[in-house]
């Protein structure tokens, strides 16, 4: 086995359980705890988003994954032998690798606007010290709906692609 093959299981693994992980983190625990603690968890809230770049760390990981997967999938099928990606160990990758595509897509899409309007409201609140404006309390919903649909639809298909691959070399 090259070297090469080697260094990108690990970043492609490593990356995968950071953003998996992260996802389930952010899903089940900090979402939940943000909405029940309200204006409350703002500084906390500001804190992992802004000095921590949680809403960096997430692009990151996620484009790490996909990159190292599909240079391990290149490797693997054979730069792209239909023969192998039409085999059973190659629809498993295949599948896998396009779900975890569509929830970098769909988090790109919907997780980068709802944070950059969390930040921002969450900044003028900190520059002003008044309470939210009607329009700020609308944008601030509409983020937060905008979260809850990528969690709905990214964490199926980071659980069908973290299965697939890793079943794929079994099927």
């Amino acid at each position: 086995m090259d070297w090469w093959v080697i260094v990108l299981r690990i970043v492609h693994v490593g990356a995968a359980m950071l953003w998996f992980g992260g996802a389930i983190l952010s899903a089940f625990f900090l979402d939940p705890t943000e909405r029940a603690l309200g204006r409350q968890a703002q500084p906390f809230m500001e804190h992992l988003l802004t000095r921590r770049k949680f809403g960096v760390y997430f692009p990151i990981v996620a484009l790490l994954t996909i990159l190292a997967g599909a240079a391990l999938y290149w490797h693997a099928s054979g730069a792209l032998q239909a023969a192998w990606i039409g085999s059973p160990t190659g629809l498993a990758f295949t599948l896998g690798g396009l779900a975890a595509i569509a929830a970098f897509v769909s988090g790109m899409a919907l997780i980068v606007p709802a944070v950059s309007a969390q930040t921002a409201v969450g900044a003028e609140l900190a520059a002003s010290g008044a309470e939210p404006t009607a329009a700020q309390r609308e944008r601030l919903v509409g983020a937060d709906r905008r979260m809850r649909l990528a969690t709905w639809i990214d964490m199926p298909l980071l659980v069908f692609a973290a299965l697939t691959m890793a079943v794929g070399r079994y099927v």
